[in-house]
């Protein structure tokens, strides 16, 4: 993995399906390449497959053919924040509100927890649209 000027963050991948495009990575921890990695439980290599792509202008793309495979930084921050951050929130202004109606302790951790099941269920509902804004690049790595 490596980032080029903190804008994206890009992969080397393997084309594996051609109609839709598919590519898989292999990622792999820093202590993968150490001598002692049979030995030790730490090291982890995982091959992850990639769908979501823009498709590739002025190339056809064939299985097999090695990519560099390219994401936006910024994409990243936007997922972060849908999956922990406006929940922090939601969490914050369900438990702030419970303690000013001087609710039960049960009863605001009851709503809290509620109030985040509701808002991972909507994101849930508008997976598809969101979707959509998450999406990866793939280039031809010239020979």
């Amino acid at each position: 993995m490596t980032m080029g000027l903190g804008s994206v963050i890009r992969h080397k991948g393997i084309i594996t399906g051609t109609n839709p495009l598919k590519a898989e990575i292999l990622t792999e921890s820093a202590c993968a390449s150490c001598h002692a990695r049979g030995y030790c439980s730490l090291s982890e290599k995982k091959r992850k497959e990639i769908t979501r792509f823009q498709e590739p202008e002025g190339w056809e793309p064939y299985v097999g053919q090695e990519v560099c495979i390219e994401m936006r930084t910024r994409l990243g921050f936007k997922a972060l924040w849908y999956g922990m951050g406006l929940p922090a929130v939601i969490l914050g202004v369900a438990i702030t509100c419970g303690g000013l109606f001087r609710l039960a302790e049960w009863l605001q951790g009851l709503i809290a927890i509620m109030s985040i099941g509701i808002y991972y269920f909507v994101l849930y509902l508008l997976k598809d649209r969101i979707q959509n804004d998450f999406y990866f690049t793939v280039h031809n790595i010239k020979p």
